[in-house]
Parts: C-alpha cells; sequence; structure tokens
C-alpha cells in the first residue's frame, strides 16, 4: 500500500510539474509575442493561448501600433520545445496602415525552420554572424500603398506608385550577410501605375531560382553555383519585355551561361527614356531593327575542365568552350575555344571554379579560337546612320571607315586591323560573313592579355575568312 502511495506522490507532482512548466512557458511566450512584436509603445492583444502536442499556440494576435497601423496574425504557433524550437508556423499574416480599408501586406502562410527563438528578434538578423537557417511564405501580396509603398516609389525616384506584387511562394536558406544558399520565387505577377507619369505595367513571372551565391561581402567577387529564370514579361500598352529562360552555372571561365526567348519592344521603351536621350537611342533601333521597334535574341555559352588522358605524354588540362548570341534580323555570332592550360602552381580546379581570378593568372599552352560573324543587317544600317548623321551619302561614311581602319593601323597593328577593313567590307554589302581563326602562341600568359590586349595581340596568329 505504501508503494502505491509513493507510486501515486510521484507521479502526482511530476504532472503538477508539467503543468507549471507548460504555463510558464505559455507566459514566456506571451511576453516575447509583446517584446518581439509590440515593444513598448503598442498594444498587444490575444485571443488565447493554448499548449497543444508538442507545440504553443497563439491565436488572433493584434498589435496596433502608436501611428494606428495594425498587424494581425490568425495564428502563431511553435513546435517543438520553446527554449529551442523546430519550427515556428504563422498564418493569416496582415499588415493595414492608418486610413487604408484594405491590408498593405497580406501572407497566407510563414514557415520558419531551426529559428533562433520562438519568437525572433529582427535586431538578431542584423548582426555580421546571423544567419536565417530556412523560410517560406506562401500567398504573399504587397500593396504600393502608404509608407511602404512611398518608400519603394522613393528607389524608383517616382513621385506616387500605385499597384500590386503577389508572389505565390518565397523560399529561403541559408542566408547571411555573405551568402545565400537558396532564393526560389514562384508564380510572381503585379501591376504597377506611376501616377507621375501615367506609366502602366503588367509584371509576370513564372519561377526562379538562385543556388550557393557567395561572395555578397565582397562587391566584383559574388559568385554562384546555379541561377535559373523562366517565364519573365512586363508589358503595358505601348511596349514589352519577354524572357521565356535565362540561366547561370558556375562562373565565366568555368560553366554554362544562356537565355531564350527574349523580345524586346524597343520603340516603346524609347518613350521611357528622358527627352534628352530619346535620339541616340532612336538611332540604336533603326540599326538593330531597321526602324521596326521589335528585336528578338539568343545566346548561350558553355565552358568546360578537361583532364589529360592517363599515361598522355605532357598531357596538360585543356579548356574548352564554345557558343553563340543571335540577334534576329541585325546578325549573329559564333564562337569556340579549345586551348592547354595550367593553373597558378598550387592552385586547384575546386578554388578556380571559386576564385575567377585564378583563371586569369593561368597561363596557356598553344591551341586556338574562332569566332564567326554573320550580318543580316547591321553593319550596312551603321552606314546608312552613319551618313544621316554626317549629312554625307553612305559611299562616303564608307570611305571614312575604311580610312579610319587603315588610320589605326600603328597603333593596333596589321592584324587588328585586316579585321577592321573585313568589318568595313560587310558594312558595304561586299560581303556577308567573316569568320576569324586564332592560334594562341606556347605559353602565352592570360593575364598580360587582359592587361595589354594591343600588345599581346601581336603574338596572335589571325587568318581571316570572308564571304
Amino acid at each position: 500500500m505504501r508503494s502505491k502511495v509513493m507510486t501515486w506522490g510521484v507521479a502526482g507532482v511530476s504532472f503538477w510539474l508539467v503543468i507549471g512548466t507548460a504555463h510558464a512557458s505559455l507566459e514566456q511566450f506571451e511576453a516575447d509575442l509583446q517584446a518581439e512584436l509590440a515593444g513598448d509603445d503598442a498594444r498587444m492583444a490575444i485571443g488565447q493561448l493554448v499548449e497543444e502536442a508538442n507545440g504553443y499556440v497563439a491565436e488572433d494576435v493584434a498589435v496596433t501600433y502608436p501611428n494606428g497601423d495594425l498587424l494581425s496574425i490568425d495564428r502563431y504557433r511553435v513546435d517543438g520545445r520553446y527554449a529551442q524550437p523546430e519550427s515556428i508556423t504563422l498564418d493569416g499574416i496582415r499588415l493595414t496602415e492608418l486610413g487604408f480599408d484594405t491590408p498593405v501586406l497580406t501572407v497566407g502562410e510563414l514557415v520558419m525552420r531551426d529559428p533562433s527563438a520562438a519568437v525572433p528578434s529582427l535586431a538578431s538578423f542584423e548582426t555580421e554572424d546571423s544567419t536565417l537557417n530556412a523560410l517560406s511564405l506562401t500567398d504573399m501580396t504587397f500593396r504600393l500603398e502608404g509608407s511602404l509603398g512611398d518608400e519603394l516609389a522613393a528607389e524608383f525616384d517616382s513621385q506616387t506608385l500605385a499597384g500590386y506584387l503577389s508572389i505565390d511562394a518565397l523560399e529561403l536558406e541559408e542566408v547571411s550577410r555573405s551568402a545565400v544558399g537558396l532564393i526560389a520565387l514562384q508564380g510572381v505577377s503585379g501591376e504597377f501605375d506611376d501616377l507621375a507619369t501615367g506609366i502602366s505595367a503588367t509584371l509576370a513571372l513564372g519561377d526562379m531560382r538562385i543556388e550557393a551565391l557567395e561572395g555578397l561581402d565582397q562587391p566584383g567577387e559574388e559568385r554562384l553555383e546555379h541561377a535559373e529564370l523562366n517565364g519573365f514579361s512586363l508589358t503595358s500598352e505601348q511596349w514589352s519585355v519577354l524572357l521565356d529562360n535565362a540561366w547561370v552555372k558556375g562562373n565565366s571561365y568555368l560553366g554554362e551561361a544562356g537565355f531564350r526567348g527574349a523580345e524586346f519592344d524597343l520603340g516603346g521603351l524609347i518613350d521611357l527614356a528622358p527627352p534628352s536621350e530619346r535620339d541616340e537611342l532612336q538611332a540604336l533601333n533603326r540599326v538593330l531593327t531597321g526602324g521596326t521597334g521589335r528585336l528578338s535574341a539568343e545566346g548561350q555559352s558553355a565552358s568546360q575542365w578537361h583532364e589529360p588522358e592517363p599515361g598522355e605524354a605532357n598531357g596538360r588540362a585543356r579548356l574548352t568552350s564554345e557558343g553563340y548570341l543571335q540577334l534576329d534580323g541585325a546578325g549573329g555570332l559564333e564562337f569556340s575555344m579549345d586551348v592547354p592550360i595550367s593553373l597558378p602552381k598550387g592552385a586547384t580546379l575546386e578554388q578556380a571554379s571559386k576564385n575567377p581570378s585564378l583563371f586569369e593568372a593561368a597561363t596557356l599552352y598553344g591551341g586556338n579560337a574562332t569566332v564567326a560573324y554573320r550580318d543580316e543587317g547591321l553593319l550596312p544600317r551603321i552606314a546608312t546612320e552613319m551618313a544621316a548623321q554626317g549629312r554625307i551619302s553612305e559611299e562616303q561614311a564608307i570611305s571614312q571607315a575604311w580610312s579610319q581602319a587603315q588610320q589605326l593601323g600603328p597603333l593596333v597593328g596589321p592584324q587588328l586591323t585586316k579585321l577592321m577593313v573585313g568589318m568595313v567590307d560587310i558594312m558595304a554589302g561586299k560581303a556577308q560573313s567573316l569568320t576569324v581563326h586564332v592560334a594562341v602562341p606556347n605559353p602565352f600568359m592570360l593575364n598580360q592579355f587582359i592587361l595589354d590586349p594591343m600588345g599581346s595581340s601581336e603574338r596572335l596568329t589571325f587568318t581571316f575568312e570572308l564571304k
């Protein structure tokens, strides 16, 4: 009998300890919500606080700030131990500014995994070593009204903006001051009206993904593993900018990049430019599109590293690259390269992939490159534009271009002079394509070429094909 009494006594004490701990956590939950969401000056009301299995919930949270703005959250749930939660979930977030009937910001659901606290402090994300582990939002809409809209308008040097921006899903991982592990967007749409100028536009984006973006704290040295964008459009009644797909992997020396389905309404976009710049843009429009105002483009490039074959005598790694750029109705460019290469002593390919300056310090051991240009009207239209601006005939404009190419000969050397003369021949309609083959000497320092391209180019051997 005594054993049973002791057993029930221990159980009872344990029960009350659990109840007391839960009660203490709910009190802490309420205090943290007040401190982090409301602060000292705002009024906060909570419909109810509930302890659930493996979690704590605050329902119908409303914070009224001194300026009259209202933040409301239908449900705030903390999963796991309160002191070290597994995740927090906020449902039905709305921010309404004083004087507006509809919220300026709404979020259907916000989920933060492995948060720093049950109610994280905004100040905790502002320190240099802070990291946001994982955050996802769904059904987010931002209306360009009130103070938030005014701040955005100021960023675009606009007096007043109206409209909205909606995002079906946004995901962030491993975000810090120096790097972002992942940014993923889906289902972006919006409408924007500049009330001062009367310009209106509609935005749509199917999805965008950016992975392993590093070097944000080192301007000019940013690098990423992969980025892709699909289904972008920005349109109005007078103009449009469309892009089916764009992607980037790695860096400019080792990786891939490209875009497809790009269409620009240059004629309509010119009207958005300041009046002082419109004449130059009209000239560019005539050269690129022949005055139609519509430009379609696509392009891509890919570079690969090839280790030498086992047993290959004097084998060296090779860097190959190929790609193209096509401007419909203007011209097309294709290129390829195959060069034996060695990185600076002690540098690995992995290091060079993260630090492109190591490629710039590489040594080339021969190899070749080919660049082929095919004209679809670009260069002859340049001659027409030169003639119109100089108030001379096209024959005179072409003659002047040929003379200038000859005059630059002593400065750029005979090989680059041949290149310029070949371009003038296409401008004059004597040919439609120019292919340049370049033989690289052994050895050849890449950084010397970058620092002094004119001087170093004389060591290269050029062969020209004009058709």
